[in-house]
């Protein structure tokens, strides 16, 4: 299957929060992406930013079926997980001090590294 990736966490709490604002631009994406079993690649600071939004957002129980949620999906191999290596955060790192001016998170400065590295990273 084609790889596609690069989910903020603002789409993955939007698709799985119905009444939330992004939700059915976050459905449209999602839903043909599991319907032609395209894989989802995401990462440790994604999952990460996105159970605390839910946390602060929802409470823990439905930030603990996010988990539940991510855990199948990888099982299921529709999602991979992308781990953060030192390297990466060293490169994040510069690209947050370049950049110190704009508010990027150090998932999205990650992200911007991951996407020069995996050919097959595509956000959206």
């Amino acid at each position: 299957s084609e790889g596609r990736g690069g989910s903020q966490d603002v789409r993955q709490f939007g698709y799985l929060v119905r009444n939330d604002q992004h939700h059915n631009a976050a459905a449209q994406v999602m839903v043909p992406l599991q319907a032609e079993g395209s894989l989802l690649v995401t990462s440790e600071l994604i999952i990460t930013e996105t159970y605390t939004l839910i946390m602060r957002k929802l409470g823990t129980k439905a930030a603990l079926k996010f988990l539940d949620i991510i855990n199948t999906q990888v099982k299921e191999k529709f999602t991979e997980i992308i781990w953060t290596d030192w390297a990466i955060l060293t490169q994040a790192h510069r690209i947050l001090e370049n950049f110190s001016d704009q508010p990027i998170t150090l998932a999205d400065a990650c992200r911007t590294r991951w996407m020069s590295l995996y050919s097959y990273f595509v956000k959206f």
